[in-house]
């Protein structure tokens, strides 16, 4: 049963052997394999369970429901959105499905950079096979590309480039386009539908809009947590506080350093909240007059170019292209002018193809502990902004290839770039705060896994150096930015984790 806090009318005094803070993949991989192990496992997540039948397709809605700040959250600069999932399954009920085995040449570095000896490919390969059953992940054929993606497609292919079809977490999906507003459908298999109610059929107890404040210590050692029981407008109604042998920390790579620097736990590495990755990303689209796109329908993202990545492919650029698409709330946010200009933009909104540019950044930021939230610093360095420049060129140039008149950047101005003569616009612009539009939906590395306490949050086993009983299972864990969608990668570690608690 999922008790929501709302319905809270007194303090809730809750007692567990492992309480666990989040619902999104580290934390529900985690509930999953300590229940099965026989625990008395509890899990707390923030946000509501919002059910596919009140999934209404609506971005004013569904934006306020399933997203932290209502999907308005942002860097210090403003420079970057900052799109993560807020409610019970978290970011795997409004992602896009996508399912990347962590690539083996970034699981064979990890283990030879930061001493995770677990993660060999060869000891990963049964963890991934066991969440791809979970997940019903299945490849896209490419006859269920939609028009936006094949252009991505056939673009990259006339210019030689590698790229592929994703894997996806989806069961009996028929291509509504609402994969970021959840799924009406019950298509996406999200944390909410899949290890969730697994867990809870194995014993574990789930409590939703319960926000944790603080993890409690006593003599040097984790036992608990406090927080509030929240109302269905976020406000406090009831105090909660549990009591546990072990808390796991499993609110993403910016939520789990927000609490445990609020928790004041002990960091002797001093690299709680530091070593941001944020994966940034922008749009540049293609303009195919004449031509039905609607890249916003189908489904979204079927095709990627994974020619640039070094993970994949061991390219220095270090970047993938995707084909991806946006209900027009969101779209607006990206296109240039105001008013008439903008309206006249509009107009031609379903002859837009899109790709996504995803930077694994090399540079990092900071979370710290602001008044009532996180606050996220984050700059693009020179070397990842000029490697940005680089995705956004080849980005426009599968745009031509694929034979779009003109293809269109995100800078505050769009550069219109027709041919490679014009792609001087965009090696020449500055990538400063405000210059382009810029969004960030992975957030990776601030509580980062290895075998050194100078320079690592937590041990090879997921538990803070410092705190006995308190653990991390979420993408705060990576010891670097994954360079591929993370989805499967946070499942991966968060059962390292799971079960290095479980054997303890």
């Amino acid at each position: 049963m999922i008790v929501p806090g709302s319905t809270a009318t007194a303090p809730l005094h809750l007692k567990a052997q492992v309480v666990i803070v989040g619902s999104g993949a580290g934390g529900s991989i985690v509930a999953e394999r300590l229940a099965r192990a026989g625990k008395d496992v509890l899990v707390l997540e923030a946000g509501p369970f919002v059910p596919a039948a009140k999934m209404n397709q609506r971005e004013r809605d569904m934006m306020r429901l399933l997203y932290w700040e209502a999907g308005m959250r942002a860097t210090e600069n403003g420079s970057m959105g900052v799109l993560h999932g807020r409610g019970l399954g978290g970011s795997t009920v409004v992602n896009y499905l996508d399912c990347f085995r962590t690539p083996p040449r970034l699981l064979e570095h990890w283990v030879h950079t930061r001493g995770l000896p677990e993660l060999t490919p060869e000891k990963m390969a049964p963890r991934f096979d066991h969440i791809f059953e979970v997940l019903h992940v299945r490849k896209l054929e490419e006859s269920g590309l939609n028009p936006n993606n094949r252009k991505l497609m056939e673009g990259s292919r006339a210019l030689g480039w590698s790229g592929d079809t994703f894997h996806r977490n989806a069961n009996n999906c028929y291509g509504s386009g609402f994969c970021d507003l959840g799924c009406a459908y019950n298509a996406k298999q999200s944390a909410a539908i899949t290890f969730i109610p697994l867990a809870m059929a194995a014993g574990a107890r789930v409590y939703t809009e319960v926000r944790v404040d603080r993890v409690t210590l006593e003599a040097g050692r984790a036992v608990g947590v406090e927080g509030w029981a929240l109302d269905a407008e976020r406000r406090p109604i009831q105090p909660v506080t549990v009591r546990a042998d072990r808390v796991v920390v499993a609110g993403g790579a910016i939520e789990t350093p927000h609490l445990l620097l609020r928790s004041a736990v002990p960091d002797p590495s001093g690299q709680l909240g530091r070593n941001l990755h944020l994966h940034p990303g922008a749009p540049v689209v293609g303009h195919f007059p004449g031509e039905r796109i609607a890249n916003y329908e189908g489904v979204k993202q079927g095709y990627y170019v994974g020619e640039f990545s070094w993970p994949l492919h061991g390219h220095d650029d270090d970047f993938l292209l995707e084909g991806i698409g946006a209900p027009p709330g969101i779209a607006a946010t990206v296109f240039s002018g105001q008013g008439a200009s903008r309206q006249a933009t509009f107009k031609h909104l379903n002859e837009y193809a899109v790709v996504g540019v995803l930077l694994r950044d090399h540079d990092t930021g900071t979370v710290t502990a602001g008044e009532g939230r996180p606050k996220i610093d984050y700059s693009l360095s020179e070397a990842d902004a000029l490697r940005m420049k680089a995705a956004v060129v080849a980005a426009a140039r599968s745009m031509l290839a694929a034979g779009a008149r003109v293809a269109l950047t995100a800078h505050g101005e769009a550069q219109i770039l027709r041919s490679e003569a014009d792609f001087d616009k965009v090696w020449s612009r500055s990538l400063t705060a405000g210059q382009m539009a810029m969004f960030s939906f992975h957030q990776m590395g601030t509580a980062r896994m290895g075998d050194r306490r100078d320079r690592d949050v937590v041990n090879p086993e997921g538990q803070l150096w410092s705190v006995p009983g308190l653990h991390v299972a979420d993408a705060s864990l990576f010891p670097e930015a994954s360079g591929v969608n993370p989805q499967v990668t946070v499942y991966g570690l968060a059962d390292v984790v799971g079960e290095a608690i479980a054997t303890s």
